[in-house]
């Protein structure tokens, strides 16, 4: 059997929950953090009825490490170091401002030091639909 080669950059973005490299679009960050809370919640319910509450720590692990990494690129998509989700630490000032730069600033435009700029990725100014109208 051969290898299937995965060339599709929207099949190739579910499939990268938990990268570490590169850079996240806020709309891309915000469906993923929606999309991961949900499987928990309906994970967690499930766990909960059918094997007992102590099963469900099982489920804290994966869905920390998503929110990590999903967190971690946004960051690289302001060029932000990671060591910035260490103000989560500091009492309630420390969560607004992470939550604030998660979820409302902006990234940089353009390439950084993280990669190419997610906005602009996979678009050429140069392409032409070369396909005409019958």
């Amino acid at each position: 059997m051969g290898r299937v080669a995965i060339n599709d950059d929207k099949v190739r973005g579910m499939l990268n929950w938990l990268e570490w490299k590169g850079r996240l679009r806020r709309r891309s960050f915000l469906w993923r953090l929606v999309t991961a809370s949900l499987v928990f919640i309906v994970l967690y319910v499930f766990m909960d009825r059918m094997l007992g509450h102590a099963s469900t720590l099982l489920l804290y692990l994966p869905f920390f490490a998503v929110l990590l990494s999903l967190s971690v690129r946004r960051l690289h998509d302001q060029a932000k170091v990671a060591g910035w989700l260490l103000l989560l630490l500091v009492p309630v000032l420390g969560p607004l401002l992470v939550g604030f730069l998660l979820l409302f600033r902006r990234g940089t435009p353009g390439e950084n030091q993280y990669g190419d700029d997610p906005r602009t990725r996979g678009r050429d100014y140069l392409e032409v639909n070369a396909i005409g109208r019958a």
